[in-house]
């Protein structure tokens, strides 16, 4: 009985490999097929015949406490307290948080360079990478910008890499120009991607200063788990 229990398992899990795989050879050979699918459509066939991160996003909740505090406390308290949200890339494990702007979604944009997460962004999502966000929106559009999981990224096995080095004086400079004065620049960043923060990198220039006018102080940081956040009020 487990034996067979195992086979069918496998089997599923093949399945679903296989569907996965034909819906990114759709994607790529006929891009503009997705263009007359629904969203929410498009979404629950990924996520429920696709099966993509069926299992991924609990998994991510019981071994990354930053998701935790990302899903229960900070985009609550964001959107309670800001008008108008950027957040920095998408993906199957970040599109519910759409749902804390849905007194108005067109609070929430959402922003990332690969054409194939659109699916995963908000009503007013942006393709482009992050420094490039001041050719999309008008300057002083944004009152909070959440910048998380992005910069010094680094998946080499995928060669994916984030904003790192000489890339995040421009980058910093065009995320100024779209939040107004006052507002929030939030941001959260793996440490062993990143070690220094843009703090105390000393990239924040004239450009923002630490900030405490939040729940959390200045930091936020986890236990025995190398992730921070740190908030930065634009000058």
């Amino acid at each position: 009985m487990i034996r067979v229990g195992c086979e069918q398992g496998r089997a599923a899990k093949l399945v679903k490999r296989l569907l996965s795989r034909f819906a990114y050879w759709v994607n790529d050979t006929f891009p503009g097929v997705k263009s007359l699918v629904p969203k929410s459509l498009h979404r629950f066939i990924l996520l429920r015949v696709v099966g993509v991160n069926v299992e991924g996003y609990d998994e991510m909740l019981r071994v990354n406490p930053e998701r935790v505090y990302l899903q229960n406390e900070a985009f609550p308290w964001v959107a309670k307290t800001y008008r108008k949200v950027l957040f920095v890339g998408t993906a199957s494990y970040t599109y519910h948080y759409e749902k804390f702007f849905s007194d108005d979604p067109d609070r929430y944009h959402t922003i990332d360079r690969a054409a194939l997460n659109r699916v995963w962004g908000s009503k007013n999502h942006i393709i482009a990478s992050i420094g490039d966000i001041d050719r999309h929106r008008p300057a002083e559009f944004f009152d909070c910008i959440m910048l998380t999981g992005v910069l010094g990224y680094a998946d080499p096995a995928n060669n994916e890499y984030g904003p790192r080095g000489d890339e995040l004086p421009p980058l910093l400079a065009a995320v100024h120009k779209t939040i107004k004065p006052g507002g929030l620049l939030f941001v959260g960043w793996h440490l062993n991607d990143m070690p220094q923060s843009l703090h105390q990198l000393g990239l924040l220039g004239s450009l923002f200063k630490p900030t405490d006018r939040t729940p959390w102080g200045f930091r936020k940081d986890f236990p025995n788990q190398p992730y921070a956040f740190e908030f930065y009020e634009r000058i």
